[in-house]
């Protein structure tokens, strides 16, 4: 009986008041909508917490402004989880040592002599990478390889995003100071250096902690440094000289000195981390970890 009274008291109901009320019902629709827009426009507005350009910051060095290639993505599905490790020779101490550190982290590896002409070995196995990293016992062998295997190298590194680790040990033949072929980086050589310490900012570091640092002489009197004004360049490790005075032929006086750098890929699309010295020492053996 209910529901057909109110069927019937519909029946008495005039247009005009079914226009009314689809007319306030529209009305009040437009009224939730914008208010929901609203809301929702102010969230991506900026905040006025933002605080303004700091005028003390400051200036960009030059080479800042060089172009930037882009990085690619590394991808570990790419590659096999192999370390390419080229030595001097299969007895090397420093080739060695490399090796048993990758043995007591249980990295895969490869080892094959540094070829300065001549093949190179496979390094791709269909559209896969055989190896995710790139270690040189001298970096000079890789810097001074013929144009043929340099670009094979470089082009693989760059497509498969794979990083190269290297080592320059001064020997008495050495330049004291020296450009590195091919790069914005300049090394100076057989340095006695002391107290060592740990840049904070490094990208790099994952067991290494920059609380830990070396006060006192470091081992030997061979040690390189590295000297760079382009960005793509990032201090690891840094040291004083022995004494107070500055290193010759270095266009800057500088308190600390670079003898493990890290290169981001900024100059070339190719991530790479040089030590000025061999892993006799024990800070360099733990970059050397977190490098890997």
């Amino acid at each position: 009986m209910t529901l057909v009274r109110i069927r019937r008291s519909f029946r008495h109901v005039s247009p005009q008041v079914v226009l009314f009320l689809l007319f306030a019902f529209c009305l009040l629709s437009v009224f939730v909508s914008a208010y929901y827009l609203y809301g929702w426009k102010r969230g991506l507005e900026p905040s006025g917490d933002i605080p303004s350009p700091d005028c003390d910051e400051p200036k960009i060095a030059p080479s800042r402004l060089l172009p930037i290639k882009p990085i690619k993505v590394v991808d570990s599905s790419r590659t096999d989880p192999l370390v390419l490790v080229f030595v001097e020779s299969l007895y090397s101490q420093l080739g060695q040592e490399i090796v048993a550190i990758l043995e007591s982290s249980r990295f895969k590896y490869l080892t094959e002599i540094a070829p300065g002409k001549g093949d190179m070995p496979t390094l791709t196995d269909k559209d896969r990478g055989r190896f995710a990293l790139i270690i040189y016992e001298n970096i000079l062998k890789y810097v001074n390889l013929d144009a043929w295997n340099r670009e094979l190298l470089d082009k693989y590194c760059v497509e498969y995003g794979v990083g190269i680790i290297g080592f320059f040990k001064a020997n008495e033949n050495s330049l004291l100071s020296a450009q590195l072929k091919g790069f914005p980086l300049f090394l100076h050589s057989n340095l006695a250096l002391k107290d060592c310490s740990i840049n904070p900012k490094s990208p790099l570091l994952y067991i290494t902690r920059p609380s830990e640092v070396e006060k006192g002489l470091l081992p030997g009197e061979d040690w390189t440094v590295f000297q760079s004004n382009h960005s793509t360049y990032e201090p690891v490790l840094l040291a004083k000289t022995k004494s107070a005075e500055s290193i010759p032929h270095m266009s800057i006086d500088a308190a600390l000195h670079t003898t493990v750098v890290q290169d981001l890929g900024l100059h070339d699309g190719i991530q790479r981390v040089l030590f000025g010295n061999n892993l006799n020492f024990w800070l360099h053996k733990l970059v050397f970890v977190d490098a890997v």
